[in-house]
């Protein structure tokens, strides 16, 4: 099966993919049906969660970590303007491999056990997303600086323009920004998507849906900042995997599993 080509072909990505896991996919779509059919819903289009729907939930073959996004060109368009070229991006990469191996050593495994949300206002958020709980253990620190290493090159020789990103390690599940038809709102309710995974997680018999212990949605005793920051993080169980390789993809591309199309990349290891 041939790839489809992006709708804005030289918007590119550099990522650390997830999705290749089908270990991983599979607990993720099941949480994302949880969520589809919550309070007994079994219409597809009707969900009792506030502004959540089947259009804002991300595939899980395109899971995974966002270090930057950057504009490229053709090498024919670049004579005309100042516009970074593929080609460009594909050699800086490569470049980086000896202090990206120097790192890493080998491919990193890194625990899914935080749940968290970005673009807040009220119960409400854009983004909900999973990553390590503890960004200090060795694991999230390696990639931290791989991830740190890499966006701070490729802006400093002018390829991502954009500001700098969350420095939080996160991977996205829900994406409000998605959204089809584009309408209002660009937000879902949060609290209710926490909520309900604490439900499933609890309620008897076997369950693939992380649990969510009411005791870590506590905010007794915490500093005003300490309890706005832990209402947007729930503690949940999502398995560790590898983190193998960096890629630069053609944003919006869509391959044979409906994963990103990857244009280049290398490996979190030696040779």
């Amino acid at each position: 099966m041939m790839a489809r080509s992006s709708l804005i072909p030289n918007l590119s990505v550099l990522s650390l993919p997830l999705g290749h896991h089908p270990g991983l996919r599979e607990r993720i779509r099941e949480f994302h049906q949880s969520l589809l059919t919550s309070g007994g819903s079994t219409t597809p289009d009707v969900v009792a969660i506030e502004g959540l729907d089947r259009s804002i939930l991300v595939d899980p073959r395109r899971l995974h970590f966002t270090i930057g996004v950057m504009t490229l060109t053709s090498k024919d368009e670049s004579e005309t303007s100042k516009t970074k070229t593929l080609r460009d991006a594909i050699s800086l990469l490569h470049s980086l491999a000896p202090e990206i191996n120097e790192i890493a050593g080998q491919p990193v495994v890194l625990p899914l056990d935080k749940m968290g949300v970005l673009k807040t206002k009220r119960q409400q958020a854009g983004v909900l997303y999973v990553g390590p709980a503890d960004e200090t253990n060795e694991s999230a620190i390696k990639l931290g600086r791989i991830f740190d290493l890499v966006a701070q090159r490729f802006r400093v020789e002018g390829f991502i323009k954009e500001e700098s990103r969350p420095s939080v390690l996160h991977c996205t599940l829900i994406n409000a920004s998605h959204r089809k038809p584009r309408r209002m709102p660009r937000t879902f309710s949060y609290r209710e998507i926490f909520d309900r995974a604490t439900v499933e997680a609890t309620s008897p018999g076997p369950s693939e849906i992380p649990r969510l212990p009411s005791d870590l949605t506590s905010t007794t005793n915490l500093k005003p900042e300490a309890s706005v920051q832990q209402e947007r993080e729930v503690r949940v169980d999502f398995g560790a995997w590898a983190v193998s390789e960096i890629q630069l993809c053609q944003m919006g591309s869509h391959g044979p599993e409906n994963e990103y199309v990857s244009c280049a990349s290398i490996p979190l290891e030696a040779n």
